[in-house]
């Protein structure tokens, strides 16, 4: 799907990209068939918000369904998707990802702020109690799931008490891995008018805050997962020399000594340690 409906008073998407307009889901069932039958191992679905696909079709579908639509194709491969807006994720999509393997168990949904108070001035249209009812969910019906989010800081207006409430998010989800940003006025936008009296210093300390919470808890979930063996879908070299990479299920990276010959495709990894946020590995 194209463009976005939404109009954060952060982004200025809807005014360069237009509004939603979702693709017929059998064009997309083909296009996926086809590439499935290529040989490819790892597909995206993308949008500036997926979850509210279905917009403007002549006849009734959801994302949700699309997702189930096209796990019937028969294949060796899984599915990621992004980005999603909290505001239009449902407990049938985490049903559906729970219900469907060859969906991904990691799920981007990007918060941006733990402050209702600047959640509503960004026009996100959801609060923290609804954001984290729909993590604790996820959680209960996805044994081993993982979260990765946007997170804005510096927006304007913010106050250390907004900011304090988005650390205290950050450590009740337990993201895996964060995308951050202080904010960026975009000429044409709403935010870009709001007064933002906060010194860019207080900004970029907040930033720093932020980033060392972020580490010390993806890290304590990387060492989690030492002792498992796990799928990985083998994407290219390692740092070291005889090395490869490849992905989690749940997004993780993992490095492996092996042989080229397994690039693109998937291979069964022992996890023995941890350097920072990769793991590292071996062919089980």
């Amino acid at each position: 799907m194209y463009g976005c409906d939404n109009f954060c008073t952060y982004c200025i998407v809807p005014y360069v990209r237009g509004r939603e307009r979702s693709r017929e889901p059998a064009a997309i069932l083909a296009e996926f068939k086809q590439l499935v039958a290529q040989g490819y191992k790892e597909i995206t679905l993308l949008g500036q918000n997926v979850n509210s696909y279905g917009k403007g079709l002549e006849n009734p579908i959801d994302f949700a369904d699309l997702l189930n639509l096209l796990c019937e194709v028969p294949g060796d491969y899984q599915i990621r998707f992004m980005t999603s807006h909290p505001k239009d994720a449902s407990r049938k999509l985490i049903d559906t990802i729970a219900a469907q393997e060859h969906l991904c168990k990691h799920i981007h949904l990007p918060v941006q702020s733990g402050s209702d108070r600047l959640l509503k001035e960004m026009n996100r249209h959801y609060n923290v109690a609804q954001y984290m009812d729909l993590i604790n969910y996820a959680k209960e019906k996805i044994p081993g799931v993982t979260f990765s989010s946007d997170i804005i800081v510096g927006f304007p207006g913010e106050t250390e008490e907004d900011f304090a409430a988005t650390l205290d998010l950050i450590r009740k989800v337990g993201y895996m891995q964060l995308f951050t940003f202080i904010y960026s006025k975009r000429t044409g936008t709403k935010a870009a008018e709001m007064p933002d009296p906060t010194p860019r210093k207080e900004k970029t300390d907040r930033m720093t805050r932020l980033l060392k919470l972020q580490d010390e808890i993806a890290m304590a979930l990387v060492k989690a997962q030492v002792g498992q063996t796990v799928k990985v879908l083998v994407e290219g070299f390692g740092r070291s020399e005889g090395s490869l990479s490849g992905r989690l299920d749940n997004n993780l990276t993992v490095e492996f000594a092996a042989d080229a010959s397994l690039m693109g495709s998937y291979a069964n990894v022992h996890l023995t340690g941890a350097r920072a946020t990769v793991l590292l590995g071996e062919l089980a």
